[in-house]
Parts: C-alpha cells; sequence; structure tokens
C-alpha cells in the first residue's frame, strides 16, 4: 500500500507524475493520496483520496491510511511528494513507534519535490534552522529517497554531509494522451517559419527572459515563441515583448499541450535547475527538438540524445543557431513507462 502525501493536483511536475501514475496503475494496486489542494481527477476502486486542509488534519488523515494498511496486514510505503514536511515527520515518527508493538512495516520514500535549497537555503533566522531540522530528521528516518536524476542526490550530499542517504533514481511517469485535435487555441502567427514553444511556469527559476533573449536573437529566422504558461513574470514579460516589439505571445495556461509539441521545431527549456524535466521528456517523445540550458543533471537523465543541446553554464547562457533536419527519436528509457514497476520500486520490490 503506498500513501501519497502531495499539494495537490496541479501543474508542478512532482504532482503531474503522481497524476500520470495513478491514471495509469494497475486495478491491483492498493494507493491512498493525502492532497492538500485541488483533487487529483482519477477515479478508480483502487484509489482512495482524501482532501485536507492544514497540517493537523494532513497528519490525521496519513495516520488513518497507514492504520487501514496495518489493518490488513500491508506493508505501509509513505511517499511524501509535496506539502509540508511536518506532516510526513510527524505520521512516520508515530508510526515507526507503534512499530515497535509487532506492526507491519511502515517506509518512508521522499519523492523529488526534497531539493534543500528549494527549502531552506533561501531562508533565514529561526525558520531555516527549524526546516533544516525536519528536513535532517527525516533523512535519517527515510529508508528511501527516490529522485529522476542526480540532482537531488547532490544537493543532500553538500547540504547534508554528515547524514548517509542514498538515492534511488527512477524515472518520472509520464504518460501523454493521443492529440484530441491539432487545433490550438493560440497559434503562432501565419508565415512563421520557425515555430518555438516554452512551456512552465513564469516564474524566476524557470528564466523565461532568457527564451526572449534567445527569440530576439533568432528573428531573422522567421522564430515566433510561444510563451504556454503562466506566473508572477508574465507582466514584466509582456511589457517587453510590447516595448521591443518581439515575435513572442504569452498564451498562458493551455490544454493538448501534445499538439503543441507535434506542431513546434524547437522547445526551449531556460530553467535554473530541474530535476527531471517532464516538459523536456514529454516533447522529446513527440520527436519535438529540445534547447536547453545546463541545468544540473540533464546530463544523467537524456545522456547524448541529440535533441538535448547542452549550452555553456553562464550567467545569460549562449544559444547556438538551431539546426534543421529530421526530428529526433525519443530514447527508448523516456517512453516505456510501466505504471506496475514504477509502483514497485516505490515500494522497495524491486
Amino acid at each position: 500500500m503506498i500513501v501519497f502525501i502531495t499539494h495537490g493536483d496541479g501543474p508542478r511536475g512532482a504532482e503531474r507524475a503522481v497524476r500520470n501514475l495513478l491514471t495509469d496503475a494497475p486495478p491491483a494496486s492498493w494507493l491512498s493520496v493525502i492532497s492538500l489542494g485541488k483533487a487529483f481527477d482519477v477515479k478508480g476502486d483502487h484509489l482512495r483520496e482524501r482532501q485536507v486542509q492544514g497540517k493537523a488534519e494532513a497528519v490525521s488523515a496519513t495516520m488513518a491510511e497507514i492504520a487501514r494498511g496495518q489493518q490488513a496486514c500491508q506493508t505501509v510505503t509513505l511517499c511524501y511528494v509535496n506539502g509540508h514536511m511536518a506532516v510526513p515527520f510527524a505520521a512516520f515518527a508515530w508510526a515507526r513507534l507503534r512499530g515497535l508493538f509487532g506492526r507491519p512495516r511502515t517506509r518512508l520514500v521522499l519523492w523529488e519535490h526534497c531539493v534543500p535549497h528549494t527549502h531552506y537555503e533561501r531562508r533565514g533566522g529561526l525558520g531555516r534552522r527549524v526546516i533544516r531540522s525536519l528536513y535532517a530528521g527525516m533523512l535519517r528516518m527515510a529508508d528511501a529517497v527516490v529522485a529522476p536524476s542526480s540532482v537531488i542526490g547532490a544537493d543532500l550530499e553538500r547540504h547534508f554531509a554528515e547524514i548517509p542517504t542514498h538515492v534511488e533514481q527512477i524515472d518520472n511517469p509520464i504518460v501523454l494522451a493521443p492529440a484530441v485535435t491539432l487545433a490550438l487555441p493560440v497559434d503562432w502567427p501565419e508565415g512563421t517559419s520557425l515555430r518555438t514553444v516554452f512551456v512552465g511556469a513564469l516564474s524566476p527559476e524557470k528564466q523565461p527572459h532568457l527564451a526572449l533573449d534567445w527569440v530576439t536573437a533568432n528573428r531573422d529566422l522567421g522564430a515566433h515563441l510561444l510563451l504556454c504558461g503562466d506566473g508572477p513574470m508574465r507582466e514584466e514579460l509582456q511589457a517587453r515583448i510590447d516595448s521591443q516589439g518581439l515575435p513572442a505571445t504569452i498564451a498562458g495556461h493551455v490544454g493538448n499541450l501534445r499538439a503543441y509539441y507535434q506542431q513546434a521545431d524547437l522547445l526551449i527549456c531556460t530553467s535554473r535547475y530541474e530535476t527531471f524535466s517532464n516538459v523536456m521528456t514529454e516533447a522529446a517523445m513527440c520527436g519535438c527538438r529540445v534547447l536547453t540550458t545546463d541545468w544540473p543533471g540533464v546530463s544523467s537523465v537524456y545522456g547524448a540524445h541529440p535533441q538535448v543541446r547542452i549550452h555553456r553554464d553562464e550567467a545569460a547562457p549562449a544559444f547556438d543557431p538551431p539546426t534543421r533536419g529530421p526530428r529526433p527519436a525519443p530514447g527508448e528509457r523516456l517512453v516505456n513507462f510501466d505504471a506496475a514497476v514504477h509502483l514497485q520500486q516505490l515500494e522497495g520490490r524491486t
């Protein structure tokens, strides 16, 4: 039995991976989701979901699910994906205490959400110390840290060298349904010869301003950029597009992403860091070329795939001009997702 603790369904990569896993999970699975937000729109007799408000209710709901699994003599895997780290810390500590009385063991897995610098490094004072203490406590209790690339292992080694931590690398679950239609709600202007797309949050860590730098440098090639996403930088980006007359359009949140990947000539990923990049994987699965900054871990996911062009690690990365040619085929390991195998890996059965 696996109990997922999440922020709820949303555009974040980890939650999208959970949704994909739940969508493709075999009926024989016994899965529970504690959502501190929007419910996952996934139905099935094997799935039990509870929306909660606040940390106390989340801990209570998690303990109820652990007790349910224990009563059925199931080994419970508590999988912390997103939320508040006090929730799995409290729930797992209590579950371990109950385990002293002969209960089936409870396994704690920390998923890709757990990158230290996204939690406490940017904070100061007492809050930083409290968060680091919780983080260290979870690392000491965890049976496994599951991550889709080398990013998290390197971060843990840098920030928690005193705690020996083994990181199991498991690719994110990726499920791409067939495009229902190739008609796009927001399309590239007629006459665009280099259809370029950015998919993701318009936020500082995704560095969408670098995508505008790229389209500025390549406008003579007939490039036009669609920014598919939303976020705190939207007004700033729109102001730059308008003032400089850039060939770019902010499309906002769009559905049917597969149709965009299939029609685009190039996906631009300008992130400062990623742990797996569902967006790049989805684009590769659709045969779309990818241009990316050299974020830590990109090589551990994509290796030397020709569609991934890794550039100099500079404050403002220099992008080479795009090349023409056949669309690449995605690598085998990026497309052969098996939900049953993934669940077995999370439960430590492989």
